[in-house]
Order: structure tokens, then sequence, then C-alpha cells
């Protein structure tokens, strides 16, 4: 066998091997980071959605959400940003920032309405209000250390986030 085959088929076997045992595997490179990043907006929807009666372990789940995933959160917008730079031919560039512009606002623009209901019930749950208060309270500090600001609405985080993120 040439060299290249050897090395083709072990590049093959490498990537059956990580792809079953790690979920950052060749095997799972088929979703577009916009496509993930997509999914994970999707997840807090559900979050909201699922806990408008329970405000307070919403609370919870979301804190647990992004403890767990605020780094691949920002990984995905990178990648996202990332993938669409390195496009050189201008069209095929703002073709495909459409295309991400376009995933990413599909679960925000889905879940508004879920969003404003969890929202609100957070605001007439004590304990709930008191937690995400404590929290935003942090985030806003650490956003104001390092970035000078502290614009954050919890009730209208993804409409922001849309906004600020996503503006033609």
């Amino acid at each position: 066998m040439k060299m290249t085959g050897w090395l083709a088929g072990t590049l093959v076997a490498g990537c059956v091997v990580l792809g079953f045992r790690t979920a950052g595997g060749c095997l799972n490179s088929s979703k577009a980071p916009d496509e993930k990043l997509a999914a994970r907006l999707q997840d807090l929807c559900e979050i909201a959605r699922d806990n408008v009666e329970t405000p307070e372990r919403g609370v919870r789940a979301l804190g647990n959400f992004f403890g767990k995933h605020t780094e691949d959160l920002l990984g995905e917008l990178g990648a996202t940003m990332q993938v669409i730079e390195n496009i050189s031919d201008d069209t095929k560039h703002d073709d495909r920032a459409h295309v991400a512009r376009d995933r990413i606002q599909k679960p925000l623009r889905g879940c508004e309405r879920d969003w404003n209901r969890f929202g609100e019930a957070v605001q007439r749950d004590p304990a709930a209000s008191a937690m995400l208060e404590h929290a935003m309270t942090r985030i806003s500090r650490t956003l104001e250390i390092i970035f000078k600001t502290t614009e954050l609405d919890f009730r209208t985080l993804p409409a922001a986030l849309e906004h600020r993120l996503l503006e033609r």
C-alpha cells in the first residue's frame, strides 16, 4: 500500500474513533457552527417555555445552562464569524452571512412570546427575581469591567442579542 493510502486510512480510522469517543469528533462536524448556536438558543427557549409556571426552577436551569455552555455559545458565534470571513468572494460571503443570520434569528424570534411570559413570571416570584437580580448584577459587573457596558435586560435578552449581534 502506498503512503497516501496509509495516511488516508489512518485519518479515517482516527475520525471514527474520535467520533465515537467525543462529542466533538470528526463524525459530528457536519453541523455548521451557526446551526449549533441556533440549537443552543432553542435550548434556552425551551427552558423559558418549560418554566413559566416554575420560575425559580427556570432561573436555576438558565444558570446551569450558562454555566455549562457559555464557552460553547461564544465559540460557536466565533466559529460562525470565522467561517463567513474566510469566504473571499463578497457575494458568497454575504450570502453565507444571511444564512447565519436567519438560522440564529429563527429561535430568537420563535420564542419571544415564551421568553416574555417567563420573564413576567420571574418578576412575580420574589425568590426567582432575587436569584436573577443577583446573577444579573454579577454579569453586569463583569461586562462593565470587560466591555464598559451594563446594558442587559433579562426580559428582552433575545431581542437585545438579535439587535446588538445581528443588525444589518
